[in-house]
């Protein structure tokens, strides 16, 4: 079977790499994207810096298009990225939506508009699945985010593991986080060339997140 010559939604934390990793699997990930909103402390992306998310992109061999947008024109600017695809012959897109219908259906019309593919490998599995699998395959991710009504900031630091799980599910949160409840960093996985070694910071308070300041040490 030809292989696609696709692109991805990149977050930098757990719940892209799944999506990614079965892109890789029959098809050609031509580039990596990932939107970069504009806030009230400058421009971020799932609290992930345009430092950290080069550094993955090298990590993964893959090129990173970051797009620069105010959550008013998203759409707008979401959809010029993609057009500026076509041109290197890039004929679709690979998204990590389980569960979340807005923004599947905001994706397959843009894409549709663009004459795009678009593929949601994740799209209805059961989250304990793709958390189940994202462990066995060896890929690593540490919460750097959490929601101040969903958990609490001794939560920070930690990789998402079996135990974490557990406490999701005490906690009775959505355990693939995909409300907003946390916000992971991806520094271990099966495609990057070696392990992101990781710097913890300062914890603050923004915006109803506590955060946790990361920089990597081995990042060129």
């Amino acid at each position: 079977m030809e292989q696609k010559n696709l692109f991805c939604m990149w977050s930098g934390g757990h719940d892209s790499c799944l999506a990614l990793y079965y892109a890789q699997k029959t098809n050609h990930v031509k580039c990596i994207i990932t939107p970069i909103m504009e806030t009230n402390v400058g421009y971020r992306s799932q609290g992930l810096s345009p430092h950290i998310l080069r550094a993955q992109a090298d990590l993964l061999g893959i090129p990173l298009l970051i797009f620069n947008t105010s959550f008013q024109e998203f759409e707008r600017n979401y959809e010029m990225t993609i057009a500026s695809l076509k041109k290197h012959n890039i004929e679709g897109g690979f998204y990590s939506e389980i569960t979340q219908e807005e923004r599947k259906h905001i994706n397959e019309i843009i894409c549709e508009r663009q004459k795009m593919k678009s593929f949601f490998p994740l799209w209805q599995k059961s989250k304990e699945a793709a958390l189940s699998e994202l462990l066995e395959l060896g890929f690593k991710a540490k919460i750097i985010a959490i929601n101040e009504k969903n958990l609490t900031r001794d939560f920070l630091g930690k990789n998402i593991d079996k135990d974490i799980i557990e406490e999701f599910r005490n906690r009775k949160i959505d355990i693939w986080g995909e409300n907003g409840e946390f916000q992971t960093i991806l520094h271990e996985a099966p495609f990057f060339k070696e392990n992101l070694i990781l710097k913890e910071g300062d914890i603050n308070l923004r915006n109803g997140y506590w955060a946790l300041d990361i920089s990597i040490v081995n990042a060129n």
